[in-house]
């Protein structure tokens, strides 16, 4: 291995490089794990990397400047010595604004004192001018942070959502299609939210029946219509086994769609392929680390993260068990007689009916969902 000047390195300076390729990605690992849980609803997934030296201290910026509301996440990586891990710490007191070309200002506004902050900070953006140019402005301490000034991109309607499954037993994939309407190429990133309704196996009063839960997408999701027929773009944002219970009753899934520029677009591509690639040296370094952000008052100061503006569409879909996505598996719930319950299991178990009981797990559907009060804007 050699340096660009020629001198050959030794062979302990050679694995420092290839360990500092490995780290790298690891560190984009936090970034795409974290960005993703935190798009839609600003939920958040804990993620440690071991192995990670010289990458503390980094300031980590999410989100995107958007009409009506932007909702902006602050955090920094710190080494933690104990454990010799790196973890993701939340900024809590920061000053966040949308700055407007113009010189006028929206800031983000102070959260419920009773709700964990967790870095995030919403700003009221309101209507977007698409003949300004907006940026991102942070306040740490004596540090001012910004992203490049930026012209807002219009975000086109989604097309549709649609199932599909080839045959018995494939997994149902839900697709998406969209189109650019204007002549440049159409980039995208989306994010999703997906809720559900289960029923219990059998129904006893007392128990709950019915419940519902939910959750956010947990990857990355671009695309782009480079090399697609009329600017159209058809993505697969979703596969759910058939037999998965979120199919057994009602399921919905809500996605937005963000517009972003060709530089964004490619910063988020690279820091996919990496985490992608996370534990193989051999993994190309990124060649946009830092994104469009930078520290003004020291250059010197690291940071990542890409801040980009457009409006935001959305797209609401339903997929119910009489649509024929879901395929039932054989259940295991069967009432049984009072001798056949396991001596170590009996607790487990709740009276039925004719001498014959159940496994709480059959009455109780609790036990795979979490909330049985159901959402406000469900469908019935």
């Amino acid at each position: 291995m050699y340096c660009s000047a020629g001198t050959r390195l030794s062979k302990y300076d050679a694995l420092k490089v290839k360990n500092m390729k490995t780290n790298i990605n690891r560190l984009f690992s936090i970034i795409y794990y974290l960005s993703a849980c935190f798009l839609l609803c600003g939920c958040i997934t804990e993620y440690q990397v071991t192995g990670i030296d010289g990458f503390s201290n980094i300031l980590v910026v999410e989100g995107i400047i958007t009409d009506v509301e932007s909702n902006i996440r602050l955090s920094r990586s710190t080494e933690n010595l104990t454990a010799s891990i790196i973890e993701l710490q939340y900024i809590n007191n920061a000053k966040v604004y949308v700055e407007c070309d113009d010189g006028t200002q929206r800031i983000a506004e102070n959260p419920n004192p009773i709700t964990p902050r967790n870095g995030q900070y919403l700003i009221k953006t309101g209507q977007l001018n698409f003949e300004r140019k907006y940026r991102l402005k942070i306040v740490i301490f004596d540090h001012e942070y910004c992203s490049e000034f930026t012209y807002p991109i219009k975000t086109p309607e989604i097309d549709s959502i649609f199932w599909s499954k080839k045959s018995i037993g494939q997994p149902v994939r839900i697709h998406l299609t969209t189109h650019s309407t204007e002549s440049e190429n159409l980039y995208c990133r989306w994010s999703y939210r997906e809720d559900w309704q289960i029923t219990s196996e059998y129904y006893l009063e007392d128990y709950p029946y019915h419940c519902w839960d939910r959750t956010n997408n947990v990857e990355i999701l671009i695309g782009s219509a480079e090399k697609k027929v009329f600017g159209k773009v058809s993505e697969i944002i979703r596969e759910i086994p058939p037999s998965d219970k979120i199919l057994s009753v009602l399921y919905r899934i809500d996605v937005k769609q963000n517009a972003i520029s060709k530089k964004a677009y490619d910063y988020w591509n690279n820091v996919k392929k990496n985490s992608e690639q996370i534990g193989s040296i051999f993994a190309p370094i990124p060649t946009e680390i830092s994104g469009n952000i930078t520290c003004i008052t020291d250059r010197n100061i690291p940071v990542i993260g890409y801040i980009d503006v457009s409006t935001t569409t959305q797209y609401r879909r339903y997929i119910s068990r009489w649509d024929g996505a879901y395929e039932k598996p054989t259940s295991w719930c069967k009432p049984i007689p009072p001798e056949k319950i396991p001596e170590d299991d009996g607790r487990y178990y709740v009276y039925y009916k004719d001498d014959l009981w159940l496994h709480i797990y059959c009455v109780d559907c609790t036990n795979s969902a979490r909330y049985i009060t159901k959402p406000d804007d469900w469908l019935y």
